[in-house]
């Protein structure tokens, strides 16, 4: 795993990251081509912010990524948001984080 996939992990999965909390509440492949993440609205801002730091303003381009506004959370599909940036799979496979 290279050293973005690893950032990306710590962000997802601990509270090893800028904030010291673990931001993202649920994540899971929901289907072959969409990795998902939930993030609660109190840490959305932060998470965009260390998204943005470990791949770079870039993924803004061409106008962002949508997100799915939910009751309690943000859903983002990751895929669509850095999947040009790494394999997602390798970080995350299928097999262990299917939703």
């Amino acid at each position: 795993m290279d050293k973005q996939g690893l950032e990306l992990y710590k962000l997802c999965c601990t509270e090893d990251n800028a904030c010291d909390a673990h931001m993202a509440d649920e994540i899971g492949w929901i289907n072959n081509t969409s990795f998902c993440v939930w993030v609660s609205y109190l840490w959305i801002k932060e998470f965009l912010e260390e998204l943005e730091e470990i791949f770079g303003y870039g993924i803004f381009d061409d106008g962002g990524f949508t997100a799915n506004i939910q009751s309690d959370y943000v859903c983002i599909d990751l895929c669509e948001a850095i999947g040009s940036y790494l394999d997602l799979e390798e970080v995350f496979p299928k097999e262990k984080y299917q939703h």
